[in-house]
């Protein structure tokens, strides 16, 4: 078994391991916080008011038990595939077709997203710029930077993590010295009562807080990536398992923390008129022009930071579906970087309607794409929870011992999760602004089922499965 480990170790699929434990903890964070929290969050909190709260906190904890059970998993087995490579393992060759393809299209709709949401960014200097000329421009550059060496991707998203993660900070700082120090306000500290001091907690209701759920999913989105960066992990067993146990708290504290110091600091209808951030509103509004200037500028690296990281994360999936095709390995192919350079075209070109689209509907492109990565979303955490399910019940029962990184409250707190997420579902389901994304969902859905059963079957097939790795080691 101690063998077993050790090639495990090694670089699977011909990928380089050059991911290091510094590198993966931060890239967990940096491809989590972007647009989706920064600029995203003034669109859920105009639909649901403070309410929107109970979003971020809701699907916080979705997004926390579904990491608890990828880790699990991921510690056992650490490959790019990851929960795909886990369905097929476990719920067959179909789920893990249609889960894996399903997770590259939320990936190149995340990132259409996020360079609309640039382009809207940049306005804040120059309002008559056009939104898709800098989202066309910083696809161009991290088509290139993907195509170099791993360990240089890492290197620039461990830098523009630690940038996110100063500008949450920094606003988070800001907005506690408003709320009980008075400071640039005037000397009256705000305190809390902005939660409930202009139409009160629930200004439209639970069906605005409903509405909004779409927005606050994917802005949590895209935290499953920690475990396919598992592929290209030095030490991945024990760097994932620090990884995994480190990064959702962070997240957790970072994002529902500053939310709701935003909530507190000004009132949130003033968000209602505004198309910019709201981090960069507080710093505005407390006569700092020159800071909001520069987390504005936070912001847009942030996006620009998600929109790699997600590159990244496509071409990967798009990489590992590729190896288990018989007759096609187009994409599985590397350059002499190591890099399946075809993944990341392919990926590349697809994102690239984005911009097309942000240039026909600058105004509304944010929220269509947004709402229709949202049910991708779901559905890649429902494969997880249930795959672990699965999973768990097979380890304990051959192996004779619990997993290394178990499940706490199982099989309660993996089932818990389902629930949530079907509560978000329907939630989506049933908002007119949102619904897109279950539509738009389950047509791709519907074309990878079709598909794969008058084709995909024949050409794709599942490895044989690896032994697990030695639960003492």
């Amino acid at each position: 078994m101690k063998t077993d480990l050790a090639n495990r170790e090694k670089d699977p699929g011909g990928l380089r391991r050059s991911l290091d434990s510094r590198q993966i903890q931060m890239l967990a964070v940096g491809g989590v916080i972007g647009v989706g929290l920064f600029y995203g969050a003034s669109l859920s909190v105009q639909m649901a008011g403070p309410a929107v709260l109970v979003g971020f906190v809701l699907c916080g904890l979705i997004a926390a038990v579904v990491m608890r059970a990828l880790g699990e998993m991921t510690v056992e087995r650490p490959v790019s595939g990851s929960f795909r490579d886990y369905a097929e393992s476990h719920l067959g060759r179909g789920v893990g077709f249609i889960t894996g393809w399903m997770w590259w299209f939320f990936w190149t709709a995340t990132v259409m997203s996020e360079l609309a949401a640039i382009g809207k960014l940049l306005q804040y200097w120059f309002p008559h710029f056009p939104a898709w000329i800098p989202g066309l421009a910083a696809l161009v550059l991290f088509t290139g930077s993907n195509l170099l060496a791993v360990r240089v991707f890492g290197e620039l998203e461990y830098w523009f993590a630690i940038l996110k993660v100063l500008a949450v900070a920094l606003f988070m700082a800001f907005g506690l010295l408003m709320m009980f120090t008075g400071a640039f306000n005037g000397g009256t500290p705000v305190g809390v009562a902005n939660l409930w001091s202009h139409g009160g907690f629930l200004p439209n209701g639970w069906v605005g807080v409903f509405a909004s759920l779409s927005l606050v999913v994917q802005a949590y989105s895209g935290i499953e990536t920690l475990a396919v960066e598992a592929g290209e992990t030095k030490n991945p067993v024990r760097n994932m398992r620090r990884a995994f146990r480190a990064v959702t708290w962070r997240i957790l504290v970072l994002y529902i923390g500053s939310v709701l110091v935003m909530l507190c600091a000004f009132p949130w209808n003033d968000l209602i008129h505004h198309t910019g951030s709201p981090y960069v509103l507080l710093f505005a509004k407390a006569g700092i022009p020159l800071a909001a200037t520069v987390v504005n500028l936070l912001i847009i690296l942030s996006g620009l930071s998600s929109c790699n990281t997600g590159l990244y994360g496509g071409s990967r999936m798009l990489y590992s579906m590729a190896e288990a095709s018989v007759r096609d390995g187009r994409f599985s192919r590397l350059n002499r970087n190591r890099v399946p350079h075809g993944a990341v075209w392919l990926t590349a070109a697809m994102i690239s309607i984005g911009t097309l689209l942000t240039y026909l509907a600058p105004n509304s492109v944010y929220v269509w794409i947004t709402s229709a990565s949202a049910f991708a979303s779901l559905w890649t955490w429902g494969v997880i929870l249930v795959t672990e399910l699965v999973f768990r019940r097979r380890w304990e029962r051959t192996m004779g011992v619990r997993p290394r990184m178990a499940m706490p409250l199982w099989p309660w707190l993996p089932g818990l999760g389902l629930l949530l997420l079907v509560v978000a579902f329907i939630a989506i389901l049933t908002s007119p602004d949102t619904r897109i994304s279950v539509w738009s969902g389950l047509i791709w859905l519907g074309m990878l089922a079709a598909y794969y059963a008058v084709r995909g079957r024949h050409t794709y097939h599942r490895k044989a499965a690896e032994p697990p790795n030695d639960a003492t080691s």
